[in-house]
């Protein structure tokens, strides 16, 4: 009776590490999916505002094609530095941890 409360023991705290395990993996991927969804809202966001003060302020057709090509260009290297950085962060949490 002992060894069979044993083997029950054994097995609970096994099924325990398994889904402390499988919990952990869940909630890294839930906040690199949060961390996603902000570069995108934030990229969108700064994406539409450019957009509106361009085609608000007076400028002429060449000087307004410029700065559009200018700031997507910026655009597109920001967010190249966000999918970066976000990409760093779990080796960092790693590094932490």
């Amino acid at each position: 009776m002992a060894s069979r409360l044993s083997a029950l023991r054994e097995s609970a705290m096994s099924a325990g590490e398994q889904l402390g395990g499988r919990a952990s993996r869940l909630m890294e991927e839930a906040e690199a999916r949060s961390l996603l969804t902000f570069a995108l809202v934030a990229v969108s966001g700064f994406a539409a505002g450019m957009l509106a003060g361009i085609l608000i302020a007076p400028s002429s057709g060449y000087e307004t094609r410029h700065r559009i090509g200018d700031r997507t260009s910026e655009a597109i290297e920001s967010a190249r530095k966000m999918a970066r950085r976000a990409a760093e962060m779990p080796e960092e949490a790693e590094k932490i941890a």
